[in-house]
């Protein structure tokens, strides 16, 4: 497996092994449907958008349906909700159009979406679309758009959160005891009838654990009852070939 270690857009002390291989990368359907949708754009010339609202034609959603195989998202899962299905009726290739176009893979040119020389220079390269997906996710995730004010409320550090699922998801842990280790409970609203630590697990659950699994950096089995808190979830062994935390130094002494 080679190595080509690179910095994290999220901050220094985050490098991503984006040297990795498909075989590799399997348990990540954000990189492997990412990379199928790029070929598919790249095989057509540009995927059709709709004129109303710029999304990828039914078309390609039908193909994406079948192809992907996301998930949560299966073909059965999709059409119980609509017959027909648009773009937005898919989570995971509505939240793929957004990252390519934030990322810049991709533009809109003529009614279409068409492939950028960034997105043509990772096709067929699945380490490089992880890492450029890795960030693109919590970027995108981030409800607060990385102001620091958040983090120092505790509310979102992702390399404290990266830090907790490497050093304490060995083994299988609940959501609420991540949500407890991750951020400041306390400083979430207590607005609604559950409070602040449903709020807490909530946007943990959102913000965190959804981009990680999409990732392939987490499993995630569903509690009883649909209980939120009660989710379990460990690291994947691509966790650790992929994410490297760097030691932040602070005065003489070094902080893990």
């Amino acid at each position: 497996m080679p190595l080509m270690i690179l910095p994290s857009k999220l901050g220094p002390h985050i490098l991503l092994n984006a040297g990795l291989t498909l075989s590799d990368l399997k348990g990540s359907p954000l990189c492997v449907n990412g990379m199928k949708l790029l070929i598919y754009a790249y095989d057509l010339g540009g995927i059709p958008l709709t004129q109303s609202m710029a999304n990828f034609n039914r078309k390609c959603v039908e193909w994406a349906a079948e192809e992907f195989r996301w998930p949560g998202y299966e073909p059965a899962d999709l059409y119980a909700v609509t017959k027909v299905l648009n773009e937005p009726d898919f989570p995971p290739l509505f939240g793929l159009h957004s990252m390519f176009l934030n990322a810049r893979l991709i533009r809109h040119f003529k009614g279409k979406a068409v492939l950028t020389k960034a997105g043509m220079a990772v096709l067929r390269e699945h380490g490089r679309l992880q890492a450029l997906l890795f960030d693109r996710a919590f970027f995108d995730s981030d409800p607060y758009g990385g102001d620091p004010r958040v983090v120092e409320a505790g509310l979102w550090d992702v390399r404290h959160i990266l830090t907790v699922v490497s050093n304490r998801l060995g083994d299988w842990v609940s959501l609420s005891d991540l949500t407890e280790w991750s951020v400041a409970v306390d400083a979430f609203p207590t607005t609604g009838p559950l409070g602040a630590k449903h709020n807490a697990t909530l946007y943990v659950a959102l913000n965190a654990v959804r981009p990680l699994s999409w990732l392939g950096l987490v499993e995630v089995v569903n509690g009883q009852d649909g209980d939120l808190g009660g989710r379990h979830l460990r690291k994947t062994p691509l966790f650790d070939k992929f994410v490297h935390l760097a030691s932040l130094q602070v005065g003489s002494a070094s902080v893990h």
